[in-house]
């Protein structure tokens, strides 16, 4: 009798386990989703339906790919091919639309007013959304932190991009500068012309940078950072278009080694510039002459809880941010200066007007009149 009741009681138990569990999937995967959508629409917001588990992910890495793989126009309408799928959803519903990022909503947004509330909002109802796992090796750092957090790290961080501190670092701009000129000349040789991949010459100008200026190390030690994120890129871009179960980067699979290896690696490469730093700030070198220094600066300071972990954090979004946009930006510059023979011609007299054969000066930049702002 007693086993009996053990096993009525056993299989009951399983039975409740098994039907909560299958509630909870539904609810997940179906039921919330839809009624999220409900809700939206009733609200006037158009869009796409939800798709259970991916979304619209499948059709946004389609069209991505879709548009890399054609030759980029000449003209100044870029976002077919930088963002084809918000483009396209922008065509079709509106300035305010519904896709679906997996299970959850995402209101993308092209009205001007609507996106400068949501940048100013200080309600704390507008926050980031969970991110993926294996997609946040690689977005750390300031970029992910909410509210009273960000406020604070964003104030710790600011200092390092005051004019005064930025024109000390012009010398170290300048000198990566002449380098990257330098190899250009050589490459052209005899004949003044060859041809070259000028977005991976500004990747490299923009390594060297960051690595001179930001955190006071070699280019060789920036370039194994670099590298490794690149790889780290392309591991994350998979994870972002796939689907995420909960406990997955918890299985040691190939891909799940790979990235956890690449991000123990950055993080040695990381600690090892942070240990010079320190060492050189110990033995009485400027400490708040760089990025890495003022950050190692706070990080002492008695009211700061900022840990050497948050301080790798920040060095690993800001080699990634900053080498990529600056690299992106330089490489159109010169597309639309292309496009623009004139702006080529009047760039060329005001720099040898104002600078003449010496290297270029802040102070002297100031006075230029056709400034980036200005191109049409």
């Amino acid at each position: 009798m007693e086993d009996f009741i053990s096993r009525g009681f056993l299989s009951s138990s399983l039975l409740l386990l098994s039907l909560y569990v299958v509630f909870r999937v539904a609810h997940s995967f179906w039921l919330k989703p839809k009624s999220q959508e409900k809700r939206l629409r009733k609200q006037g917001i158009r869009g796409t339906s939800y798709s259970i588990l991916n979304g619209d992910m499948k059709e946004f890495a389609r069209s991505s790919k879709e548009a890399r793989s054609r030759p980029i126009a000449l003209n100044h309408q870029i976002s077919p091919r930088v963002l084809p799928f918000f483009y396209k959803m922008v065509q079709i519903y509106g300035k305010v639309s519904l896709s679906w990022m997996g299970t959850r909503p995402r209101l993308l947004l092209a009205d001007p007013e609507l996106m400068r509330l949501v940048f100013t909002d200080t309600s704390g109802h507008i926050v980031k959304p969970p991110q993926n796992p294996l997609v946040s090796l690689l977005q750390l750092g300031v970029a992910t932190l909410e509210g009273d957090k960000w406020a604070k790290r964003r104030r710790l961080m600011t200092p390092a991009f005051h004019a005064e501190r930025l024109k000390g670092m012009i010398p170290a701009f300048s000198a990566c500068c002449c380098d990257l000129v330098q190899r250009w000349k050589k490459l052209a040789g005899p004949q003044g012309s060859c041809e070259m991949d000028v977005s991976r010459e500004f990747h490299i100008l923009a390594s060297d940078v960051i690595a001179r200026a930001a955190f006071g190390s070699s280019y060789e030690e920036g370039k194994k950072i670099f590298d490794l994120q690149k790889d780290q890129v392309i591991l994350s871009t998979e994870a972002f278009y796939s689907f995420y179960f909960p406990g997955l980067r918890f299985i040691p699979t190939k891909k799940n080694k790979k990235r956890y290896g690449i991000d123990k690696e950055i993080k040695a490469a990381l600690r090892n510039i942070i240990h010079k730093k320190e060492q050189a700030m110990q033995n009485g070198d400027s400490g708040d002459a760089d990025l890495l220094g003022l950050l190692l600066k706070c990080r002492d300071e008695a009211d700061n809880d900022m840990t050497i972990e948050d301080v790798i954090e920040e060095c690993k979004l800001f080699y990634f941010a900053g080498q990529e946009t600056t690299a992106n930006l330089l490489t159109w510059t010169l597309i639309v200066l292309s496009m623009h023979p004139e702006w080529q011609e009047k760039a060329r007299e005001e720099v040898l007007q104002i600078c003449g054969k010496k290297t270029a000066e802040i102070d002297s930049i100031k006075t230029a009149q056709n400034r980036p702002n200005d191109l049409k």
